[in-house]
């Protein structure tokens, strides 16, 4: 096995408030991963997520120099269940290896941390790449491989409504590229030059990595098409429904891709309990949250997407690369938001509303189908 140190990693974009008693003095965790040879040689950068209840999210990314990255994650607020989470991804982006553990901080403490980093199953190894809204302006994208899963909710899940049934097993024939966050403020004006949510500020908190929101299925159809101008091919859209929680569930089978506990919701969404701490409610810049296993993140919480689908019951029986209904009057959104409860976060929920319809919680994330 070779050692990888990783350490000296400090907060990027740590957004902290006042500190409270608790949190005075900062803790100081000395992290060393343990990966393959064969494995590490393959890692060309590490992203360490430093996550926990009622702190900001401490995330940085790093290029390796040869074999070894060498510092110190500092300024962690002292407190319970601090979670690290490390991924190596390769030159395509794509994840090699993964390895995650929790700690308790008391404040002052410099402790270390050892990590065994693991290659994750085939099916998660999804290359990344940067494709450009505008000039100047990159959205990040995750290629999501074809597969088979199972739609919709079991019976006794907890929070489960009637509209998440009964399950059923679909094929996705054709991998697509899904955007890693949602569209972001900046990202939108950049597009399109508009600022919808500005006549709602009591609302929306205006930040340019803040979700775009106050934005109908119809606005995100021209956002849409002026990207498909630009790029002279029709090769953006908006996911199905089936497609998003394929993306969401990333290989998982319980109420949310971390698994069954609530408890752990706050390292991965934004919900109404924990927004509610922030001191305004309102969705959080994208990307604070742990991402789920294959890399995308505000999947749970944060706001609303639209999907393409019209809304439907689910059809009998197994279905390929199934569009939805053909007709409607109200467009799905997935995903929960800032303003929800926890039940309303899990990968099986349904929401909708009319197309023409504009809400503070419901954003959007876009799919990047292979150029034809």
């Amino acid at each position: 096995m070779l050692l990888v140190a990783l350490l000296g990693l400090l907060a990027c974009g740590d957004r902290r408030t006042a500190p409270t008693e608790v949190e005075a003095v900062g803790a100081v965790v000395l992290l060393t991963a343990k990966v393959d040879a064969e494995v590490a040689a393959r890692i060309v950068q590490v992203e360490v997520v430093v996550t926990a209840v009622a702190m900001p999210t401490m995330r940085r990314t790093l290029a390796v120099a040869g074999d070894r990255i060498v510092g110190t994650v500092s300024e962690i607020p002292a407190g319970a269940a601090r979670l690290f989470a490390v991924a190596g991804y390769d030159a395509a982006g794509a994840l090699v290896a993964s390895g995650s553990a929790k700690l308790d901080l008391a404040p002052g403490q410099s402790v270390p941390l050892g990590l065994t980093l693991v290659e994750p199953s085939p099916a998660h190894l999804q290359p990344r790449i940067a494709v450009e809204l505008a000039p100047g302006m990159p959205l990040d994208m995750v290629w999501i491989e074809p597969g088979v899963f199972t739609m919709g909710s079991p019976l006794d899940e907890p929070g489960r409504n009637d509209d998440e049934g009964s399950q059923l097993e679909v094929r996705l024939t054709r991998g697509f590229y899904l955007s890693q966050c949602e569209i972001t403020q900046h990202q939108w004006v950049a597009v399109t030059g508009e600022r919808p949510w500005r006549r709602h500020a009591g609302e929306m908190a205006e930040g340019p990595d803040r979700p775009a929101a106050y934005i109908s299925w119809e606005d995100v159809q021209e956002f849409i098409a002026r990207l498909n101008a630009a790029a002279g091919v029709r090769v953006y859209r908006l996911p199905t429904e089936a497609e998003w929680e394929y993306a969401g569930r990333a290989g998982t089978k319980t109420p949310w891709s971390f698994g069954n506990a609530q408890k752990e919701l706050d390292l991965h969404a934004w919900w109404a309990d924990n927004v509610s701490r922030t001191g305004r409610m309102a969705a959080q810049p994208v990307g604070l949250k742990a991402p789920n296993p294959w890399g995308l993140y505000d999947m749970h919480g944060n706001v609303w997407e639209w999907v393409g689908d019209w809304l439907g019951a689910y059809p009998e029986g197994p279905q390929t690369d199934p569009q939805g209904p053909t007709e409607g009057t109200a467009r799905v959104f997935r995903g929960g938001s800032f303003k929800d409860a926890a039940s309303l976060s899990r990968s099986a929920q349904r929401c909708w509303n009319a197309p023409d319809q504009r809400f503070s919680h419901v954003g959007v994330r876009l799919v990047r189908d292979l150029d034809p």
